[in-house]
């Protein structure tokens, strides 16, 4: 008999969407950005491999989260995401036939002290 392995995604839910820059009346000066939400995805929290770190540290980004979701088309063309109250920039999403992995790196977080080398 086969062993089927169900994964739970209940360590939070995922918002995917856009951020849109609010502006002064005359439109040129920009105030505030509020994240627009276009869909959600419960997820599982993942380990961070070295390998994971190395590979996101040669496309110039620091990993801060990884997570996994249930596959979703419409979210493998999202740049922005929020989870656990923050909004993070997606480095890169791997795929499967039925998960998405997410590579989360804080928004707009690229101090030169965070650098991994």
């Amino acid at each position: 008999m086969q062993k089927v392995n169900h994964d739970c995604y209940n360590d939070g839910i995922l918002n995917y969407g856009t951020l849109q820059t609010i502006r002064t009346n005359n439109g040129r000066r920009a105030t505030d950005k509020v994240f627009n939400s276009s869909g959600f995805l419960h997820f599982e929290e993942m380990s961070i491999r070295e390998q994971d770190r190395i590979v996101c540290g040669a496309m110039d980004s620091i990993l801060d989260l990884k997570v996994k979701t249930p596959f979703r088309k419409e979210a493998r063309t999202c740049k922005k995401v929020k989870a656990y109250g923050s909004i993070y920039d997606v480095i890169t999403i791997d795929k499967d036939a039925t998960r998405l992995f997410w590579y989360l790196q804080k928004a707009g977080d690229k101090s030169v002290d965070r650098r991994e080398y």
